[in-house]
């Protein structure tokens, strides 16, 4: 179906990035989730730790992802990775409700806005980390990067920005707005 196609929103779209956003930088998920995918170029790889260091930072800063560059070049299965890394976080020992977060939340006048979750993550992770804040009920949607999917898009791909915009409903980009980090 082609983005006309698709019915206007008569709101603005907020996107809110989930990781280092809806929860602190602090919390450390990122520096967890690094060390998970480098353990995972260690044993699928078969490489050093600093082999697999380099070339985690190589695919995130070409793809967005690492796993956009396994895929590519390493016929790796997505839904595995996801398992050994996004998934095998643990998010309830680093992750909590943030009061602050709910209260902002939830004096957005819905009448006029649209609140959209937004991540370079596979959905679960999107999931788990809106559930554990408790913020999940107070969301119209969520664009992940789908790891199923070919051709494989991520942020900062036009692509991606666009692929949201069509999952809310919005076709102009000055009706959105992206709070991040």
């Amino acid at each position: 179906m082609a983005p006309e196609e698709y019915p206007a929103t008569p709101k603005k779209v907020f996107f809110f990035d989930i990781d280092n956003c809806l929860y602190p930088a602090s919390a450390k998920v990122h520096q967890r989730m690094a060390d998970l995918i480098h353990d995972y170029f260690e044993k699928h790889l078969d490489l050093s730790r600093e082999e697999a260091v380099e070339l985690h930072t190589k695919y995130y800063q070409k793809y967005g992802l690492a796993i956009g560059g396994l895929m590519r070049h390493h016929d790796v299965d997505p839904l595995h990775f996801n398992s050994q890394v996004d998934d095998a976080l643990p998010l309830g020992n680093l992750i909590q409700p943030r009061i602050e977060i709910n209260r902002l939340l939830q004096d957005i006048d819905r009448s006029k806005v649209k609140l959209w979750l937004f991540t370079n993550a596979y959905v679960n992770h999107g999931r788990r980390v809106v559930k554990l804040l408790g913020i999940d009920h107070m969301f119209d949607g969520i664009t992940y990067c789908d790891y199923t999917t070919l051709p494989f898009v991520s942020k900062p791909q036009e692509e991606m920005f666009a692929k949201a915009m069509m999952e809310a409903g919005a076709h102009d980009m000055e009706d959105c707005y992206f709070v991040g980090k």
